[in-house]
């Protein structure tokens, strides 16, 4: 059986936002049983938690045979292992997962950097302007890459889970609504049945 961990508790704002969801939307897509495993946010900082994830993150992922971390390697590992959503084609598979590691690398440290200046009391509105100026920036080389694709690197794929859950902390400061090509790219991937089951069950997991 498949499992992977999930915190019992996140604040409001975070709800579809965790890495776990990621994880999630890829087994609905290949169709594959799983079972979460919640914990507590202190029971991830100590063992036996950190020795499934050393940094005391979400999630983790096990099976019968193995464990593992990290979303993207988590991803890449079941798109190869059961030949879906990363294309065979040398060229389409380089571009994805380019995209995948840009959105992981490039556009999501400086989103999750805005967020956390919310909390900061000595961040200053200059120190949150220029970070949400840098936001805008990612977002706008984004919407050009895209351009009118429906998708990243042809097909759907990876990449593409990864950019859509990234942008969804965009969507919070309204930096995708001068793009309505990344709007679009947004609604298309949201409205997959896999994701919509996701979504559904990681929501339940904090009423």
């Amino acid at each position: 059986m498949i499992q992977f961990s999930c915190l019992t508790d996140i604040p409001e704002m975070t709800k579809g936002l965790v890495r776990e969801l990621r994880v999630r939307w890829m087994l609905e897509e290949l169709g594959l049983p799983y079972e979460p495993v919640v914990y507590p946010h202190p029971e991830t900082k100590k063992d036996p938690y950190l020795k499934l994830q050393p940094f005391g993150q979400v999630p983790y992922f096990k099976t019968d045979e193995f464990a593992m971390f990290e979303t993207g390697a988590i991803l890449i590992h079941l798109a190869m292992k059961y030949n879906k959503f990363l294309s065979t084609d040398e060229i389409e598979r380089a571009h994805t997962l380019q995209w995948m590691f840009a959105a992981q690398t490039s556009v999501e440290p400086f989103l999750f950097h805005l967020f956390m200046l919310k909390f900061d009391p000595e961040a200053t509105e200059g120190t949150k302007e220029k970070a949400r100026q840098i936001c805008r920036e990612r977002v706008r080389v984004l919407s050009e890459q895209l351009g009118d694709k429906e998708y990243f690197a042809g097909s759907f794929s990876i990449a593409d889970i990864v950019i859509t859950t990234v942008l969804k902390t965009a969507m919070l400061n309204n930096f995708l609504d001068p793009y309505p090509n990344l709007l679009e790219f947004m609604k298309r991937n949201e409205a997959r049945p896999a994701h919509q089951r996701a979504l559904n069950e990681h929501i339940k997991l904090y009423p």
